[in-house]
């Protein structure tokens, strides 16, 4: 399918990012993107691009012409995606065309309802994240254009480990899900009727999630391409701590430790 169908767009200043699969395969992306001729650049596990829209009575007028007049989306190595200010035409059209690179691809719908975070932004003399929730992309730095990426990408990254970490937080409701039989089982003194294969699985189940976890959100760890960039660890620790991240990582593990003990009962 064409990457953007509707050609040229009209303003929504809204973020949107999904989570649509375990991995995006980077190299066939990059080629992909090459062969539409859409211009592609490689930060640290990122892949921007841009799409041009026109100026309509919907869009914000701004003291200051520092402002682009394209929307933005980044493709994350760890399957996520986040657009800013592209309409949904588009962000179907992109999801849609994603696809064939998606490695471990989740359900469509699974991704818009469960695997999605949705944030409102707009332009300001300082970058920065308001009371409200509201982000802020400066405006008025000599070199603007590249800032307001920058700027995007560092929030980017928090709001994707967020939609990462519901992709999570689903497949331990799930695992615990099938476990919480167990203990009133146990309790009860009746037979459990569960094999050594089946503990096994389950048990597979558990260290396959816990892999992910570690692999994809490491407790405390800031991106690599933020740690010579103080400002932009900034601005991703307030996008962390508005979604609270840490907690929802601690509770995620705190699940799996519940978990890893029915399954060790079980083991015995």
């Amino acid at each position: 399918p064409s990457l953007f169908p509707s050609g040229m767009r009209t303003n929504a200043q809204s973020l949107t990012a999904y989570c649509t699969s375990d991995n995006y395969d980077f190299d066939r992306l990059l080629k992909a993107l090459q062969k539409e001729r859409v211009a592609a650049v490689y930060f640290a596990e990122v892949i921007h691009i841009a799409i041009p829209r026109t100026q309509s009575p919907a869009t914000p007028s701004h003291d200051n012409g520092n402002v682009s007049d394209e929307g933005d989306v980044f493709f994350f190595k760890d399957g996520c995606v986040v657009f800013w200010d592209v309409p949904q035409e588009d962000m179907t059209a992109v999801l849609d065309w994603l696809r064939p690179y998606e490695i471990g691809s989740y359900g469509r719908q699974e991704s818009i309802d469960d695997f999605s975070e949705i944030a409102y932004f707009r332009y300001g003399h300082q970058a920065g994240l308001m009371p409200s929730g509201e982000l802020v992309i400066s405006i008025g730095n000599q070199n603007w254009a590249r800032t307001q990426i920058l700027e995007k990408i560092a929030f980017s990254y928090g709001v994707q480990r967020s939609v990462k970490v519901s992709v999570m937080e689903g497949m331990a409701d799930s695992l615990i899900s099938s476990l919480k039989h167990i203990p009133d089982i146990l309790t009860e003194k009746r037979a459990l009727n569960m094999d050594q294969r089946s503990v096994m699985k389950v048990m597979g189940r558990l260290l396959a999630l816990r892999a992910l976890i570690n692999l994809h959100l490491p407790l405390g760890e800031t991106p690599e391409a933020y740690w010579e960039e103080p400002w932009l660890e900034e601005l991703y620790h307030k996008m962390s701590r508005e979604l609270d991240l840490t907690a929802r990582i601690r509770t995620l593990n705190r699940k799996l430790d519940y978990a890893h003990q029915v399954v060790e009962v079980l083991r015995t």
